[in-house]
Order: structure tokens, then sequence, then C-alpha cells
């Protein structure tokens, strides 16, 4: 007698009461209306690129720099180059479309679907709490959008030589005749000239040729006089502008990208390919997989959550690695369940993982 009333105990003891039912959405029964429905969160990546642009201006008399001012370092043509000269990886997330569920209480049971708190978006952040203790609260990650997009070519303005700053040699002139027509080699000339001039001003002023003392506005004086140089001659070399802007690229990995490079981006006026990398540190080695049809099938009293996995992100210019991070990324992990009957549950709203069961 003792045997059986044992052996009935026992029995009795596994055959629990279903509180609630948690089921994959697309599963959820269609007569079921009292419910929720929550998410589990998935990882975006924000690549933040910084990106250096350079553009190359032709100097009107870039045709004489080999001639008059005996170099060829000049600019040939007017182009514009970029060069990546930093990449910053950030996280967020975002709802998973893969990883949404219903929970409702069951129809056999009398006891009321304990509380169920979700975000804005409907991603579950506790279980059984009426509202979250401030302290036990994790902040969500969310972007700052900054880009800037690709910067417009820039605009630049090149000194102009009159004809009145060429110097005429009148007696070459036959009388009576027109003056001789002032050619584009004339007018770099008398650019050259003007180079001469301000070198040799420049020198008498640095070196005090001119026994005049100019006290504290020698200094300003020169930096005019050179930044006017510069200006000359940049009618033979050209001019080059440098700017800087943020472009930024967004990636969702997907599970069948882990340990596969991934063509992502092509950046303006860049040569290559922007890839990422997803390489495996296999930190779910000990965790048992559930399979497909227990990950969609009916859960008396469990709720499904998310263990997420360890990654190290590559950013890639073709073959060449720009940065590389180390991130956990919830869709790599695995989905189990959890009995959280009678319990309070708190989740990490950034990867759908349990934080605390409490009483």
């Amino acid at each position: 007698m003792k045997k059986l009333l044992l052996i009935l105990s026992l029995f009795a003891s596994l055959n629990v009461e279903a509180q609630y039912v948690t089921t994959f959405a697309k599963n959820a029964p269609e007569t079921q209306e009292d419910g929720v429905f929550y998410y589990l969160p998935r990882n975006v990546i924000m690549l933040e690129f910084t990106i250096e642009q350079t553009d190359y201006f032709i100097g009107p008399y870039a045709e004489f720099a080999s001639k008059l001012l005996g170099t060829n370092d000049f600019i040939k043509e007017n182009k514009t180059e970029c060069n990546i000269i930093d990449v910053d990886i950030q996280l967020a997330n975002e709802v998973d479309p893969n990883a949404v569920y219903f929970i409702a209480s069951d129809e056999k049971s009398k006891e009321p679907l304990p509380n169920v708190i979700l975000d804005a978006d409907g991603i579950i952040l506790a279980f059984g709490y009426d509202n979250i203790p401030a302290k036990l609260k994790t902040k969500r990650n969310t972007f700052t959008d900054n880009d800037l997009g690709p910067i417009a070519k820039q605009e630049v303005s090149f000194l102009e030589i009159l004809e009145n700053d060429v110097e005429r040699e009148d007696d070459d002139d036959e009388e009576g005749s027109a003056p001789k027509k002032i050619t584009k080699e004339d007018k770099a000339k008398a650019a050259l000239e003007k180079i001469s001039k301000i070198r040799t001003a420049y020198f008498e002023l640095v070196s005090g040729f001119n026994e005049v003392s100019y006290g504290n506005t020698t200094s300003f004086m020169a930096d005019n006089m050179k930044t006017l140089e510069n200006e000359y001659i940049s009618l033979f070399k050209g001019k080059t502008i440098k700017s800087t802007y943020k472009k930024i690229v967004y990636v969702t990995p997907e599970n069948n990208q882990v340990n596969t490079s991934v063509s992502i981006a092509k950046l303006p006026n860049i040569d290559g390919s922007i890839k990422i990398q997803f390489e495996s540190k296999n930190t779910l080695t000990n965790v048992n997989v559930l399979s497909d049809d227990t990950k969609k099938s009916s859960q008396a009293n469990k709720l499904f959550y998310r263990i997420p996995a360890e990654s190290n992100v590559k950013v890639m210019l073709g073959n060449k690695v720009l940065t590389e991070k180390p991130l956990v990324i919830s869709q790599f992990g695995e989905i189990r369940t959890v009995v959280v009957k009678n319990n309070k549950v708190l989740f990490n709203p950034n990867t759908g993982q349990i934080i605390s069961i409490t009483k």
C-alpha cells in the first residue's frame, strides 16, 4: 500500500498543471486571444568609417612648371582620392523576426498570466515583475547616426595674372603697329617674376638688410609673404585640399556568415570592397542544442531565452584588415528554455540572455 501511494505521489509531482504556455509565434493557436507576443533581440553592427578626402586641382600654368620652375612635382590632373583613416565598430540591437514567441495562460489554468514587461519594440525585459527595480535595469544599446556622407568636391580659386602684370618690351614693337599679343606663357613668366620679387623682399625682411626694425610685426609680415608666395607657386604646382567625413554602414550578422568573409559595401573613390568576417570562438561547445522542433513546440511553464556567442569581428578592405574587435553576438548563440513558474525573471535587452531568476 505504501509503495502504491509513493508511486501515485511521484506521478502527481511529474504531472504538473501548466500555468501558462509559451509557443513559437507562427504556431500560436488562432483562437487564442489572451496572451503576449515577445521578441528576443538580435544584434546589429554599425561600422563608422572616417574617410580622408583629398581633392587635387591643376594649376592654370601647370604646363610651364617644368620649364620655368624646373620641377616635375606638380599636379597634372584634377582628381579626388579617398583614404580610410579609422574604423569604429559599435553594437546595438533590434527585434529578431526569427525569434518571436507567444505566451498565454493555459486554457485549463485558473491562474492569471504573470506580468510581462516589454520595451517599446516588444523585446522582453522581465517576467513576473510589476516594475523593474532601477538598480536591475540594463540599458539597451542604440546608435547615434553621424553619417555625413561624401563631401562634394571643394571649390578653389587661383590668383589671376592680369595683362597689366606683364612687362611689355615696347622697343620690339614697330611704330604704329598693334601691341604684341600677351600669351599664356607671358603670364606664367610674370607670375614667376612676382615669386622672385617676393623672395627677395622676404630675405631682406628676415635678414635685416633694410636696417629697418618692424618690431613685433616682422613675423606677421614674413608669414604673409610666404602665404602670397605659395599662392603664386600654386599657379604652377596646383592646389591640394584635404577634408574628412564619416560614412556609416550597418550590418546584421546572419548565422550562415560565421567563419566566412562577406562583402558589405563599396565606398566612393576607394578601390576595393569593404568586407566583414566573423570568426567563431566556439564558446558554446558544451551547450546542448535544441532541435528545431523543440524550439517551435509549445512549452509549459517555460520561457525561451538566448545564450549569445562570442565572435572576433574583422573589417577588411579587400584582404587588408582595417580593424578587428571581439563582440558578443546574440544570433550566433543558442536558444534555450528555462522553467520559471512562480519565479521572477530578468532579461538582458541587448542579448536576450537571463540576468537573474528570483522567487
